[in-house]
């Protein structure tokens, strides 16, 4: 092990060093730093005196992990499933997460879009730290069940994960009961689970080669809460599914249908605080025409109709749009029209003005046609929903740029035990 004090700033990177934590990186990475060059220490909080063991070196950066924790932070708290990659903020408290969530969206605005601090508020809270996952994606070789280890296709066989749904765990454990009986079979196998908060049934979607019917009829056998198994095989191949292949689910007393590969939110207490900021940021232009960008199966567009004159929803997806334009019917929602196509794609050449538009894209943000077609257009207010600080401030720089001013931006807590910043940024134009 090396201390700084023993190399010159010229010094090769050692296999371990230790060092003193001093901040918070995106990636949600403790950061330090050793002869002025940065490192990310997974693991690690700061204020803490650690050991860093190297895993990955360049000339100005280092990236490893904690494996001694000399001088602890008092916001360390122990682990429920050590060594879990896909829930890396589990060893720090929840007040901790949420600073941090709202300490790395600030920095990222400030650095990339010239964003006052001061205008990023403090963290929307999680009504659950744990529990709260509904629904789960699943991988499967032979007899194990897992998830893939961080950034490889390696099965981390699973028991239980203390993130999803207790209902999800129920048929996390049927399923491994389930492939218990099959043959020994090495074929790969993709499972989308999703449950309905409001009935408590769940759903599977499966994916992967060979006959898996005599799997999903055990598996549901074994599992009362499983109401149906789809099987996704590309068209124009159809296999009739195993039970029910909707579920449904209830947001702002609204109910939605889905099918288990639809995009929805995370949990619907998470949709709803989503929501409730949306419709705060978009204020009196809630009540004019608006536009929903990248609008998946309608989890804002149909409540935010209640009180337009009209909303547009645009999705790539036709699957989604099918669900929401189901939605729509059983809620007698007459006032929305949806469009199948890419973003970039579609939006200068929709008619009419609109008051205010909501976007809420994947990671990778807005294409550039999006952010200037969203210029030429100059709604009075944008609601921008992100899922990734730094696309977002590269986005809000361009718009920022092109006449629209800040309001606010608010970090959500969307998934305790993880370092994704989910924010709701409102627009308005200059």
């Amino acid at each position: 092990m090396v201390d700084s004090a023993e190399q010159s700033p010229s010094a090769t990177w050692p296999d371990t060093l230790e060092l003193t934590l001093d901040g918070i990186a995106q990636g949600g990475e403790a950061v330090g730093r050793w002869q002025e060059r940065v490192v990310f220490a997974a693991g690690g909080i700061p204020g803490e005196r650690v050991v860093v063991r190297l895993r990955e070196r360049r000339e100005a950066y280092a990236r490893g992990e904690v494996v001694a924790v000399l001088v602890a932070s008092p916001d360390r708290v122990e682990p429920r499933l050590p060594g879990a990659s896909h829930m890396p903020w589990q060893h720090i408290s929840l007040a901790a997460q949420q600073r941090f969530r709202r300490q790395i969206l600030a920095d990222q605005l400030a650095k990339f879009a010239g964003v006052a601090p001061e205008l990023v508020e403090a963290t929307a809270p999680a009504s659950k730290p744990w529990e709260y996952r509904s629904s789960a994606r699943l991988h499967c070789e032979g007899r194990r069940v897992g998830y893939y280890a961080a950034d490889t296709r390696l099965i981390v066989e699973l028991d239980h994960d203390p993130l999803l749904h207790p209902t999800l765990n129920q048929a996390l454990a049927a399923l491994r009961d389930a492939l218990a009986g099959e043959p020994d079979d090495d074929q790969p196998l993709d499972i989308t689970l999703r449950v309905s908060e409001a009935h408590g049934y769940c759903i599977a979607a499966m994916r992967g080669r060979g006959e898996r019917r005599r799997l999903a009829e055990r598996w549901r056998s074994l599992c009362p809460p499983l109401a149906g198994v789809v099987f996704t095989v590309p068209p124009p191949h159809t296999v009739p599914p195993v039970g029910v292949d909707t579920l449904v689910e209830e947001l702002d007393d609204l109910t939605f249908l889905l099918r288990p590969t639809t995009f929805f939110q995370v949990n619907v207490a998470a949709a709803t605080t989503l929501l409730n900021l949306i419709r705060t940021g978009l204020g009196d232009e809630a009540s004019g025409r608006l536009l929903d960008l990248y609008c998946g199966a309608g989890t804002f567009t149909l409540p935010l109709a209640r009180a337009a004159i009209q909303v547009v929803g645009v999705e790539e997806y036709p699957g989604a749009v099918a669900d929401a334009e189901r939605s729509a019917a059983v809620n007698r929602i007459s006032n929305v029209r949806f469009v199948v196509g890419r973003a970039e794609a579609v939006l200068s050449s929709l008619e009419g003005d609109f008051d205010a538009i909501v976007l809420d894209p994947p990671r990778r943000g807005c294409h550039p046609q999006v952010r200037q077609a969203l210029l030429e257009r100059a709604p009075r207010r944008i609601v921008y929903v992100s899922c990734h600080p730094a696309t977002l401030a590269r986005d809000l720089h361009t718009l920022i740029g092109g006449g629209y001013t800040v309001e606010r931006a608010t970090p959500v807590d969307l998934f305790p035990q993880t370092p994704h910043v989910e924010s709701v940024v409102v627009l308005v134009r200059s």
